[in-house]
């Protein structure tokens, strides 16, 4: 008995800027109609990860395949398992993974053979949303400051809000959104502008997290994506 040889057709692998290593996470690939229907005349081999995908085609059913010249492209919609997913990525629709198949550059079977096994890669980028400090506790006798050390981003002024437990927080705000990640690069400070040079009361704040995210309503009208994060004294 022979066994099937295979080639592979083409193969993809999805990014993600939130994630430390760059690869996204739980990814489902769901073949399009048409992909559906080459998939099961030709008995293609689908193999997937939460991240990437291959195609190959048993070795015998090229020849089929560059005789209809269809389809084109062998499509994919994506979806992820992750409940968490949409906490830590930009909004928008996920992307159509579409392996292209045949091209204008094929002009016969020995050319387009050889070019098989082509690699796409997609790119999902972590959600960006403004960083928003609440300050727990008596922070009277400080003038708050908070310090990015690199230089790289800038906070407003503090602030003071009421908590619907009924708890007074200060408050400090990122003056631009900035993107969520496994591991987050950002190492703010907290110092007392109360003394010079300021002292510094906290090296290392703890960073932003996919479940801080919540919507704040503009005064002008429509909202803000803020994470909230959270810092008892």
């Amino acid at each position: 008995m022979s066994s099937l040889r295979y080639t592979l057709l083409a193969s993809a692998r999805v990014r993600h800027g939130y994630f430390a290593d760059g690869l996204a996470r739980r990814l489902r690939f769901t073949p399009d109609a048409d992909t559906q229907a080459a998939m099961r005349a030709y008995q293609l081999l689908l193999r997937s990860n939460g991240h990437a995908l291959a195609l190959h085609a048993p070795e015998s059913a090229l020849a089929l395949l560059w005789a209809a010249r269809a389809p084109q492209a062998l499509c994919f919609t994506l979806s992820c398992e992750d409940p968490g997913f949409e906490l830590y990525t930009e909004p928008g629709s996920l992307p159509l993974l579409a392996l292209p198949l045949f091209t204008d550059a094929a002009r016969d079977e020995a050319t387009w053979r050889a070019g098989l096994g082509g690699a796409v890669e997609l790119q999902l980028q972590a959600r960006r949303t403004v960083w928003k400090y609440l300050l727990l506790g008596d922070w009277q006798e400080h003038r708050l400051q908070l310090v990015d050390p690199a230089a790289e981003v800038q906070f407003e002024a503090p602030g003071a809000e009421a908590l619907p437990d009924g708890r007074a927080a200060i408050v400090i705000r990122s003056r631009s959104a900035l993107a969520l990640a496994e591991r987050s690069p950002y190492r703010f400070q907290l110092r007392d502008a109360a003394s010079q040079p300021p002292k510094l009361l906290m090296p290392r704040l703890p960073v932003a997290a996919p479940r801080g995210l919540q919507r704040e309503l503009r005064p002008q009208g429509g909202s803000t994506a803020v994470t909230e994060i959270f810092v008892s004294r």
